[in-house]
């Protein structure tokens, strides 16, 4: 019986050693791969997101608007002029994006809070759908419809992926972006 015991301890001691190398192999593995994902990080170009991060869905804080020259929806022109006077809020939203259906009954509720109707932008971007989509936010915002992706106010705003959501500030220069309503509410309680 002794001898059963001993060998089970033995059996056990092997186990636990064994256990003990390979954890200390799989450490040695993990932060080697740490530094080269590190190491390959810093070797993007600026104004690209590393590996594993989300590139950003529209011009970003800091960033000045392009010059464009379009109409509004009920045929108001309307130009970069447009984000003069105070800060404005901005909305892309694309026909057919499923994050879109989701966040435009949020960004409708959000936008009356703002500061009226003349201080809301709301880009609507397709084909097909896009008078249903602009007839619910008129009234809540200065509605413009672009048939493509990469029209005058689409470039402007450096849209890459919708929804979009910014606070532009007077002259024409991001305060905050994202895809988020919260992204915008958090750059206006830091005013």
């Amino acid at each position: 019986m002794l001898n059963v015991v001993v060998v089970l301890v033995g059996a056990v001691m092997v186990l636990c050693a064994l256990d003990i190398v390979l954890t200390v192999g799989v450490a040695r593995r993990l932060r080697a791969q740490g530094e080269l994902l590190a190491r390959q990080a810093a070797s993007f170009p600026a104004g690209y997101p590393p590996p594993g991060a989300l590139p950003p869905v529209m011009r970003e804080a800091g960033d000045r608007l392009g010059a464009f020259r379009t109409a509004a929806a009920d045929g108001t022109p309307l130009d970069e002029g447009f984000f003069a006077n105070a800060p404005t809020l901005v909305a892309a939203f694309s026909v057919g994006c499923p994050a879109c259906e989701e966040r435009l009954p949020e960004f409708i509720r959000f936008a009356p809070a703002f500061a009226g109707r003349e201080r809301v932008l709301a880009l609507v971007v397709g084909a097909d759908g896009t008078a249903e989509k602009a007839a619910l936010l008129e009234p809540v915002a200065t509605v413009v419809v672009e048939k493509t992706h990469g029209g005058p106010v689409c470039g402007s705003l450096g849209v890459r992926a919708y929804p979009a959501l910014a606070i532009v500030d007077p002259g024409g220069v991001v305060r905050a972006s994202g895809t988020l309503i919260q992204d915008a509410a958090a750059a206006l309680e830091t005013v």
